[in-house]
């Protein structure tokens, strides 16, 4: 497989052998990256296209742009913004918890590594929430008082490379903060140049605010996205986006410290993963692939000079204009299986899902682009 499981070692002790045999490797999994994806699923059986995603509706329009990840607590929402905020929202008041950067001109391209972007965030075990900013690093932030505190800085060399691309958080069940690092090469900024390059330098890692000690899990991951610990906490999940697949690292038991396949294959780029109040999961896709319709990914996947081409004269926003607007959410079950799919086959009510946040039969879907937070009810 093109992962690898590390052994746990101190941030200090890389030296000039591991870094060349880090080249080597890279060298490698770049080489692994040109293989190309299997032939996308059919749309059969829980993939069957239906419209129930039609039925969901925008809340906090124009208040809230880039609800990437949702945090539902007490009756609060919290979610980061693209302009670099966290914002809670009660009673339909949008407000203002905490800025994690600084900057005049925040939500614009250029400035969104000084103004930071707030991505994955979870409540911890003792009401704090904790957030991972894309540039700035991880957070703990005081939802009752706005005070923030910075436990992991961007600046810092974790087990000896500097974090381009912080991602999705989790919290195990003693406080340690496990972490994605998306890439060592490309930010979010340049997120569509990180898959059709095919980089492979994504990351699992742990942080242990006790200590202050960060472990690198598992390299060598295709975008390294949302993770998601399992209801027993035995193993995570961890969305390998260019790959459309979720693996699973597991923490505890006969397979301790290995990686799996947990999921194949899927109709889709993963992002976030997160778990339902029925020992499911629900996992939020970026962008679709469909069996006998074109997909750039998997077109682009096994050749590499077409990749290239792509990443030196298209824009970003002209690869965006080449995906189809679909939105499609999966629930899988505790095998990894789709159990359930939710569609809009329009695009028009919801393109994508970055992730979904069930509270009490309710869906909260989030996106990294859209000014707005979508409300699916799921019994209604």
């Amino acid at each position: 497989m093109e992962f690898e499981v590390r052994r746990r070692r101190g941030d200090g002790d890389a030296t000039l052998l591991d870094r060349i045999r880090e080249d080597e490797r890279d060298e490698e999994l770049a080489s692994r990256a040109s293989q190309g994806l299997p032939e996308p699923p059919e749309w059969t059986g829980p993939l069957t296209p239906n419209d129930k995603l039609t039925h969901a509706e925008h809340i906090y329009e124009n208040k809230v742009k880039g609800p990437e990840s949702i945090v539902y607590n007490e009756g609060y929402i919290y979610t980061g913004t693209s302009d670099g905020r966290v914002v809670s929202i009660f009673s339909g008041e949008v407000r203002t918890l905490a800025r994690l950067g600084t900057g005049e001109n925040c939500g614009s391209f250029d400035d969104e590594p000084i103004c930071g972007r707030p991505l994955g965030m979870r409540m911890d075990n003792e009401g704090y929430l904790v957030v991972a900013d894309a540039y700035l690093g991880i957070f703990k932030i005081n939802v009752a008082t706005g005070s923030v505190h910075k436990l992991l800085s961007a600046e810092t060399p974790l087990a000896g490379k500097v974090a381009k691309f912080f991602n999705d958080v989790e919290i195990g069940e003693d406080g340690l903060i496990y972490f994605t690092d998306s890439s060592t090469r490309w930010d979010r900024r340049h997120n569509r140049y990180l898959i059709l390059e095919g980089d492979m330098t994504g990351r699992l890692l742990s942080f242990d605010p006790a200590t202050g000690s960060v472990q690198e899990l598992v390299t060598g991951l295709a975008f390294a996205n949302g993770i998601q610990l399992s209801p027993d906490k035995s193993h995570i999940l961890i969305a390998e986006t260019t790959k459309t697949r979720i693996l699973r690292y597991h923490i505890k038991g006969p397979k301790k410290g290995t990686v799996d396949v947990f999921s194949d294959n899927l109709p889709g780029m993963p992002d976030n993963i997160r778990k339902s109040g029925r020992g499911t999961y629900w996992i939020g896709l970026a962008s679709i692939r469909r069996a006998h319709k074109f997909s750039l990914l998997d077109w682009a996947a096994p050749r590499p000079w077409v990749r290239s081409l792509i990443t030196k004269f298209l824009s970003q926003n002209l690869m965006m204009s080449l995906l189809p607007k679909y939105g499609l959410l999966l629930e899988v079950d505790k095998e990894g299986r789709i159990i359930k799919s939710f569609h809009d086959p329009t695009g028009e009510t919801v393109p994508s899902v970055s992730e979904a946040e069930e509270h009490n039969g309710v869906l909260y879907l989030g996106s990294y682009y859209l000014p707005f937070l979508s409300r699916f009810y799921l019994y209604k």
